[in-house]
């Protein structure tokens, strides 16, 4: 069987147009995939635990997790902590 490994963000992003341009939006997850062709379990939970932020391994083209690496979340760049309070 072969595996990707997808990094995970979670943060705030601005809205970009409309009324509330400027403000702060809703906390969004967002998940990347960051392997471009399905690699081995071995090296999936090797290159999981090299991220910083919260990393996991599925198989290929699948959701179902079968490793993380149990670190937080990252925040993407522009966007703000989940936590943050509108502007």
């Amino acid at each position: 069987m072969m595996y990707e490994v997808n990094v995970h963000y979670h943060g705030r992003p601005v809205v970009r147009r409309g009324p509330m341009e400027g403000v702060l939006d809703w906390p969004r997850h967002k998940w990347v995939k960051i392997t471009t062709r399905p690699i081995g379990f071995s090296r999936a939970k090797a290159l999981a635990d090299a991220q910083p932020e919260h990393a996991v391994v599925t198989p290929w083209l699948t959701a179902g997790v079968v490793y993380s690496n149990d670190k937080a979340a990252g925040i993407p760049e522009g966007w703000y902590p989940p936590d943050s309070k509108m502007n």
